[in-house]
């Protein structure tokens, strides 16, 4: 992830959740490497499913509201944008 590898740390974040499926970290860090790759959905996805896991793992609450508030300000900018035409 320092490297800006998100490519690559996703596919072996994804293989080491294949091997433990329960480590609420593995899902914050491929959750990170999805928003690194711009992949928000999906980042929301892994934050969600660390919470999950471990309900106190601020990091990824923290996240997870940030990445939120960004989704909801960018859709009322795609509704202001169409009642503008």
């Amino acid at each position: 992830l320092l490297n800006k590898e998100y490519d690559d740390a996703i596919k072996k974040f994804s293989e080491a959740l294949k091997i433990n499926p329960h480590d609420p970290e593995l899902y914050y860090y491929l959750g990170l490497a999805y928003e690194g790759s711009n992949k928000i959905k999906e980042a929301v996805d892994m934050y969600e499913k660390t919470l999950r896991l471990d309900k106190t793992f601020s990091n990824a609450e923290m996240r997870l509201n940030k990445l939120t508030a960004k989704m909801q300000e960018g859709a009322g900018q795609k509704k202001e944008n169409g009642k503008e035409k």
